[in-house]
């Protein structure tokens, strides 16, 4: 399982690195699927098949092919390139050297050897993932979960009349 671990953690941090330095978008976006796919690696290790098979789905299917079409549609040829001056890359290493700061913080902090929360492992692998999840979202969180709900359904609606109007 170390092994593996490694793997996808090799994998997710190569092509989040890619993603970024890569000049072409649809290139870019495809890096990005990589690494949901790593991401979706590292739920199966955790015993989470549900969430990884989610993480696929939703991801690395729905929310990326609404991304490649999107730069698909959009006519990248006339984005003139632009130039970065000193204030920008001295703003943007000092954001970086921040936040390694904050994660060497966490990591010198240590993992803690016992589990957070109400929910064992052994509890958890009796009752499942899923049944976890579902209890979560119809309780402790429903506001947040009826919230996103309403705008999906927003969202749905404004893009059948934004359709409607330039079809």
């Amino acid at each position: 399982m170390e092994i593996l671990f490694y793997v996808f953690s090799f994998i997710a941090i190569f092509s989040a690195l890619m993603v970024v330095t890569m000049r072409n978008p649809l290139t870019s976006a495809l890096y990005l699927i990589l690494c949901f796919f790593a991401i979706a690696g590292f739920y199966i290790i955790l015993n989470m098949q549900f969430l990884a098979v989610m993480q696929i789905l939703v991801y690395a299917g729905a929310i990326m092919v609404l991304v490649v079409l999107v730069i698909m549609l959009l006519n990248l040829s006339d984005i003139k390139s632009f130039k970065s001056n000193l204030h920008q890359v001295f703003i943007g290493i000092l954001i970086s050297v921040i936040m390694f700061a904050e994660i060497f913080f966490y990591i010198s902090k240590g993992i803690q050897k016992k589990p957070v929360g109400i929910f064992t492992h052994a509890l958890i692998k009796k009752i499942g993932n899923t049944q976890i999840i579902g209890e979560f979202l119809f309780t402790k969180y429903i506001f947040p979960f009826e919230i996103a709900s309403i705008l999906l359904f927003v969202a749905i609606i404004g893009a059948y009349l934004f359709a409607k109007k330039k079809f």
